[in-house]
C-alpha cells in the first residue's frame, strides 16, 4: 500500500475530519502509485492519520476513506453501501421510488454517486479510486438488488481533472428504450437516464418541488427553465389555477409531453412554451402568483442568473413568490447568491424578502467537515 507523507502543520484539516488532503499538503510518497490508488496517510512525524485513495493527478491528492487501520477491500465497500441503503429505507416515503443512494463523501464513499430509479440504478465513478474498483461495486450492488439493471453515466467533465475520460454505458442488464417511469410524492413521472441531464432527472430538488405543491393552490405558476416539467406537475397536483413552464431543449419537452399525457393534465391548464427563458421573459407581459426560476448548473454566472431573477421579478404579482436557486462551487458561494438576489431586486425595482430556505433532500447527507458537499443553495423570496 502507498504511504502519503504530509508536511509539517499540514495534518490539521483532516484531523478534524476533512474528507479531502490536497496536493499542496503533500511532502513525500513512498511506493509506486501504478500499483493502485490504496494508500495510508501519516503526518511528517509519522503518526497514522487515515486511509484514502491517492491520486497524483488530482488536486485532491487524497480522498479519506476511514480513520481506522481496518482492512479495506470488498467487505469493507459492501457495508459502507448497506449502510448508505439503510439510510434511504428510513427516510424516503413509500410514495417516492427516485432517490440518491450513495452520495460520494456524504455516505463515506468518495467518488460514487449512485441514484435509484425504479427498477433502474444510475453510477457515477468520479475518481481513480472508484473507477479502480468498479467491479467489486457493481457487484455489490447486483447482490443487494438483484431485479435491477444497472447503467453507468460517468460522462461529466468532472473527471477530466482526475486523469479520466468520460464513459457511459450499460453495466448490467438492459435498459430497452432509456426511460424509466418512477414516482415522487406519488407523482407518476418519466427518466431518460440514457441521455437525461445529470444521472436523468434533478434529484435533489424533491423537497423544493414538494413546497412548491403546498403552495401552489389557487395560484398561476411560471416555470422557467422547467427541463421535463416535475416542478410543474407538482404545482398542478397541489391545485394551481394555471402552469406556464419554458423550456428550450427538445428532448425534454418530449418528455414533458409524455409527463403531461401520463398524469392526464387537460391542456387548457398546462401551457408548454418552447422558447429561450431570456427571450420568453422579455417578450411576455403576464403576471404570475409564484415563479420557479431555477438556472441550469452551467448558468454559473453571477451577471446570468441575476439577470433571469431580475426579469422574473417584472413578471410576479404583488405578494408573490420566487422559488430560485444556484449552485454552489469554487467560484459561487452564498454570499454571490444573497448579492445577486440583493441587484436583481434592485433592478426590476422590486422590494423582497428572503422567507425560507431550499437545499438538497435528506438523501444527500454531507458530513459537517466538508461544507464543500453542499451544493444546491436557494432560497424562496416574497415580493412586495
Amino acid at each position: 500500500m502507498l504511504i502519503v507523507r504530509l508536511l509539517p502543520k499540514k495534518d490539521l484539516p483532516v484531523a478534524k475530519g476533512h474528507p479531502w488532503i490536497f496536493s499542496g499538503a503533500v511532502d513525500k510518497i513512498q511506493g509506486s502509485p501504478e500499483e493502485g490508488s490504496l494508500c495510508r496517510v501519516i503526518d511528517s512525524r509519522g503518526k497514522f492519520l487515515c486511509q484514502g485513495f491517492y491520486n497524483p493527478f488530482s488536486q485532491i491528492a487524497v480522498r479519506v476513506l476511514t480513520r481506522g487501520k481496518e482492512t479495506v477491500d470488498r467487505a469493507f465497500f459492501a457495508q459502507r453501501i448497506r449502510q448508505a441503503a439503510t439510510m434511504r429505507e428510513s427516510i424516503i416515503p413509500g410514495d417516492t421510488t427516485c432517490y440518491r443512494l450513495v452520495n460520494g463523501e456524504g455516505d463515506l464513499l468518495p467518488g460514487l454517486v449512485v441514484d435509484f430509479f425504479s427498477q433502474v440504478l444510475v453510477m457515477q465513478f468520479l475518481t481513480t479510486g472508484m473507477e479502480e474498483i468498479k467491479a467489486d461495486i457493481v457487484s455489490i450492488f447486483q447482490e443487494l438488488y438483484p431485479s435491477c439493471a444497472i447503467h453507468e453515466r460517468s460522462d461529466m467533465r468532472a473527471r477530466s481533472g482526475e486523469g479520466l475520460r468520460p464513459l457511459s454505458g450499460p453495466l448490467s442488464g438492459s435498459l430497452p428504450d432509456g426511460t424509466v417511469q418512477v414516482l415522487e410524492a406519488g407523482i407518476p413521472l418519466m427518466v431518460d437516464v440514457l441521455t437525461g441531464d445529470r444521472t436523468g432527472f434533478y434529484l435533489e430538488h424533491r423537497i423544493n418541488r414538494s413546497k412548491l405543491r403546498a403552495r401552489a393552490a389557487g395560484r398561476d405558476v411560471l416555470d422557467l427553465f422547467s427541463y421535463t416539467g416535475a416542478y410543474a406537475m407538482h404545482a398542478l397536483k397541489g391545485g394551481a389555477k394555471s402552469v406556464v413552464s419554458v423550456e428550450n431543449s427538445a428532448p425534454a419537452l418530449a418528455l414533458t409531453k409524455k409527463n403531461l399525457e401520463l398524469n392526464k393534465v387537460p391542456p387548457f391548464v398546462w401551457k408548454v412554451v418552447r422558447d429561450d427563458v431570456f427571450r420568453f421573459l422579455q417578450d411576455d407581459r403576464a403576471t404570475y402568483d409564484i415563479i420557479v426560476c431555477d438556472p441550469p448548473a452551467f448558468m454559473k454566472e453571477a451577471d446570468d442568473f441575476e439577470k433571469a431573477l431580475a426579469l422574473a421579478l417584472e413578471r410576479l404579482r404583488p405578494s408573490g413568490q420566487v422559488f430560485t436557486n444556484t449552485y454552489l462551487g469554487p467560484q459561487v458561494t452564498p454570499l454571490d447568491f444573497y448579492r445577486a438576489v440583493q441587484q436583481a431586486a434592485e433592478k426590476a425595482s422590486r422590494s423582497v424578502r428572503i422567507i425560507e430556505p431550499l437545499h438538497e433532500g435528506p438523501d444527500f447527507p454531507i458530513q459537517p467537515s466538508h461544507p464543500q458537499g453542499v451544493h444546491l443553495f436557494g432560497h424562496i423570496l416574497y415580493g412586495e
